[in-house]
């Protein structure tokens, strides 16, 4: 078992540990020492760098992906786990039902079944489990031969890739590739996951223990419904940041108690950035996200939007010193729905490297200001500053002063005070978003009122299908209960025949 890096680090100062044990238990996850990590870009470093992998696999592949398409991109990586799998490669592949629905129904996964790799649906709809269309596997996993692990927001679907032939550009997203002992717990993610769904994977496969091969420590935050780990992280990584936090994330919906977090840390003088798309793939987001803009423009947050087809990345950095890269969002679906993975590394070098991309992203975007006339949210050209000369610098590693940890302090109750209030002021430069929104609902409210049923069947449906399901899981108990009884009976019948 891997040795907690925490451990490694008795004589380092209070401060230090202090953080490292508040981080350890908010993300449920111990800081490992020995990886090695390599950031990947788009499309083009994550696609070939998966094929690679899979392609000179010897021993085992497992794939835990929300969004396995039906597409040309699909369908290479299935030809390729086809071959694997013909070769004697164990293949194991976890796909989400509602992402991946469209292969779901037309049989797309069958020729992998055929040659002998392990296909399960996540949360597919039953009689008897009822329809969760909220908590989805929304994770982005590959692991080859136990010993390569790739996370990334990019998904196995051409849309990453654009339509050049259209004039669309491909999508922005980040991912990673890892290897050494952060890969067990990957695997053990994996494996809860993969039992979720059915009979759990064999304990061999849990069996390895890759050598430290690096010198990065990372965390690995496997979440799951209602556990909340990654929002506690991310709540105290902008409670802790003391100088910069810039965050990229493709479907911005936060929280009060998150926006309260971001609001006092820039108010503190830290140099919050957010980065989101204009144009998104699911636009009413991009509308929602906009409704959050003036308070935290009032605050000192500065806003970007990127100005490509799709900036589809889920990213934080700060300080110089901390970054994470994974599946999830900056909103409560994530946060508390779904199954995620993130990586959260601890390395001045890849830290700055993500910084740096980061800046190179807003020389491809347009800065949101507040308007000198109305104080609304407007869209401006990027502000030309030396950014590369703002990056912070790796050797402030401790608070340096009583003011700064109060000031620290305050901040966090701020942010768990929001949780209380849960409130926030609607400003009017929001007007045209939540216009936009209100049109929406008396559209629907229209359609309803002359068409009932829009409401009634699916509803109908519903309750009959989530209903069932709770009488069979009820007449399962019962059963289950009277078969306990027969076993007890049946137990004690051998001592009553000794007695006669």
């Amino acid at each position: 078992m891997p040795t907690p890096v925490s451990s490694l680090n008795s004589g380092g100062d209070f401060v230090r540990l202090l953080a490292d044990q508040a981080f350890s238990r908010s993300a449920g996850a111990p800081l490992l020492a020995g990886n090695r990590v390599e950031l990947l870009y788009d499309s083009q470093e994550n696609f070939p760098a998966w094929e690679q992998a899979i392609a000179g696999s010897s021993e085992s592949i497992f794939i835990e992906m929300y969004i396995f398409a039906n597409d040309s991109y699909g369908t290479r990586i299935r030809e390729l786990l086809i071959a694997r799998a013909q070769a004697g490669v164990a293949v194991y592949l976890l796909y989400d039902w509602l992402g991946s629905w469209k292969g779901h129904f037309s049989g797309f996964f069958k020729p992998l079944l055929a040659a002998g790799a392990q296909v399960r649906a996540y949360n597919p709809p039953t009689f008897t489990g009822g329809i969760s269309l909220l908590g989805r596997n929304h994770r982005k996993l590959i692991i080859v031969d136990r010993h390569t692990l790739f996370v990334a927001g990019l998904c196995i679907s051409s849309s990453w890739e654009g339509e050049p032939a259209k004039h669309i550009a491909p999508w922005r997203d980040t991912g990673l590739r890892l290897s050494g002992p952060l890969v067990v717990e990957a695997l053990a993610a994996f494996a809860d996951s993969w039992a979720y769904c059915g009979t759990p994977l064999t304990a061999e496969w849990l069996a390895a223990a890759p050598a430290p091969v690096g010198d990065v420590a990372a965390r690995l935050i496997a979440t799951t419904p209602s556990t909340a780990q990654m929002m506690r992280l991310d709540l105290l990584v902008a409670s802790f940041a003391r100088r910069t936090l810039w965050l990229t994330d493709a479907y911005f919906m936060g929280t009060s108690m998150y926006l309260t977090a971001l609001k006092q840390a820039a108010k503190d003088g830290v140099d919050v950035r957010l980065l989101v798309p204009r144009s998104s793939d699911i636009a009413w987001i991009a509308t929602v996200s906009r409704t959050q803009y003036r308070p935290l423009l009032e605050a000192g947050v500065r806003v970007f939007e990127w100005n490509g087809t799709m900036i589809h990345a889920k990213t934080a950095v700060a300080d110089g010193r901390w970054a994470r890269i994974g599946s999830t969002n900056l909103n409560l679906s994530s946060w508390l729905a779904n199954r995620e993975l993130d990586v959260a590394i601890e390395d001045e070098e890849l830290a700055n490297k993500l910084a740096a991309r980061f800046l190179l992203d807003l020389e491809q975007s347009t800065e949101v200001v507040l308007s000198r006339q109305h104080r609304r949210p407007v869209l401006t050209k990027p502000r030309h500053r030396d950014f590369l000369g703002m990056l912070p610098s790796p050797r402030i590693t401790a608070l340096n002063s009583a003011s700064a940890a109060a000031r620290q302090a305050a901040r966090i109750g701020d942010a768990l005070g929001a949780v209380v209030r849960g409130t926030r002021t609607v400003e009017a430069s929001e007007a045209s978003a939540f216009l936009t929104i209100g049109l929406s609902l008396l559209l629907c409210a229209g359609l309803i009122g002359f068409f009932p049923w829009l409401v009634a069947a699916p509803l109908t449906f519903v309750l009959l299908i989530s209903g069932g399901a709770i009488v069979l899981k009820a007449l399962s108990l019962y059963l289950a209960k009277r078969r306990r009884r027969r076993d007890r009976a049946q137990q004690q019948a051998p001592h009553s025949d000794d007695t006669d």
